[in-house]
Parts: C-alpha cells; structure tokens; sequence
C-alpha cells in the first residue's frame, strides 16, 4: 500500500515544518536574537520555537551549510562566532565583488537598470537613518532598503555569479552589523567610550544617504572613475566605524 497516497497532506506539512523551523532560527541569528557562540540544544530550540526535533535538526544542518551555524562532536551545535578579522575579510570580498559589478553596470546597464536605482534610492531615502536607540521595526526597513539599493546599483550587470556571491556577503555582514552595532550589549546606547549623542552622529555618519546619492549620480552619468571611488569611500567608511566601535567591544 502506498502510504503518501493515504496521508497526501503528511509530506507537505512535515516540509512546512521545516521551513518554519529554518526561516525563524536563520532569522534569529541574522538578528543577533541568538548570539555568537551560544549553544543551541535540541531541548532549549524546542521550547523557544515550539517545533519538533526532526524539523529543528534539519534546520541547524541547513544553516551549518550557510556557515551561520557550528558544529563539533565535543561542543554540539552552535550560533557562529564573529570577529574583527572576519569582518574586515567580509568588506574586502564586498569591495572586490561590488567594484566589478558596478563597473559592469555601469558600462552595460539599459534605461530599465536606470530607473529601478533612482526607485531603489527613493526607497532608501523614506528610511529613517540609522541611530543609538533605533527601533527593530526602522533598523530592519533600513537594512532592507540599504541592501536594495546597492543590488540595484549593481543590477545592471549580467554576472549571476558574481551577485550571487555578492548576496552571501551580504547575509554575513548583516549578522556582524548587528552583532557589533545593535547587540543587546549595546542596547539603548552603544559603546561605553561613548555617549548616545555621539553613538548616533557615528551611525549617521556611516549610512549617510547624501553618499549615497552621489554614488547613484555618478553611476547613472556613467562616470566609472568616480563611482567606483564613491563605493570604495563608503565601504571604507563602515570599517573605519567598525573600528570605532570595536575599542569598546573587542570583537
């Protein structure tokens, strides 16, 4: 007899399961809701999440494939460590990859590429700038319009590769960003060496949107030298906030 003919519902609920199971822990560590290094039980994943062993399993072997998740005989699984020196590996993939992209687009991209970057920067100039005491509900809408308007800027070249690449980069800098900017150690200021006024003038200045501005102007009037510049200027902006940053937290 042929069982899924009799449960026809079974597969396509346990799969659900498992996806369920997979978007809420890969988002919980994105967000750093799990911190780098802490263990992640069976038991403790179950009475956190409310699902069962087999779609929970699946999901820790999942995110251990995405390197969002460790794991070792002696210590079991756990949330992924991260540091300074990944971090600023991370910007120097970002960089490489961006640069060549963007002069892609820059070269190839059609009045369709143009006009989804000026949509994108609208986008990401309704978005309230980054700040100490920023709200979940705005950092996320940040972060999301941040993210697609730099894909849109990139959009116009052809490379599936290359912004496929670039997307991975981007799932890893998102968990240090906030790891390193907006953990629970920093909540409600930031860093000890510094006070809220100067915490926010500092994420203010990293997530300028004027920057940003520039950057799309100079990639629509198809100006490669200075685009470029402007991208490597931003990213290398967000390090040296890092850096900043990283005298209070020692990551």
């Amino acid at each position: 007899m042929d069982t899924k003919s009799d449960l026809p519902g079974k597969d396509t609920a346990s799969t659900s399961k498992m996806e369920e199971a997979f978007a809420r822990l890969r988002r919980d560590i994105l967000d750093a809701h799990l911190a780098p290094e802490l263990p992640l039980t069976i038991p403790s994943l179950r009475e956190r999440y409310g699902l069962g062993m087999t779609p929970l399993r699946e999901a820790l072997s999942r995110l251990e494939a995405e390197r969002l998740v460790t794991f070792s005989h002696n210590r079991g699984y756990r949330v992924a460590s991260v540091s300074h020196a990944e971090l600023l590996d991370l910007q120097k993939a970002r960089a490489t990859v961006e640069t060549d992209l963007l002069r892609e687009a820059i070269r190839l991209g059609d009045d369709s590429w143009e006009q989804q970057l000026v949509a994108a920067h609208y986008g990401f100039a309704q978005a309230e700038p980054l700040r100490a005491n920023i709200s979940e509900k705005e950092l996320a809408r940040w972060e999301e319009r941040h993210d697609a308007f730099h894909l849109a800027l990139l959009n116009g070249s052809p490379s599936i590769w290359l912004k496929r690449f670039l997307v991975q980069i981007y799932v890893q800098l998102h968990r240090h960003q906030r790891n390193l900017f907006f953990s629970p150690s920093l909540a409600g200021r930031g860093p000890k060496h510094l006070d809220e006024q100067q915490y926010s003038a500092l994420l203010e200045k990293a997530s300028d949107l004027a920057h940003h501005t520039s950057l799309m102007e100079a990639a629509l009037a198809r100006d490669e030298r200075k685009a470029i510049a402007l991208l490597v200027e931003d990213i290398g902006l967000t390090v040296s906030t890092y850096e900043t940053v990283q005298l209070e937290t020692g990551l």
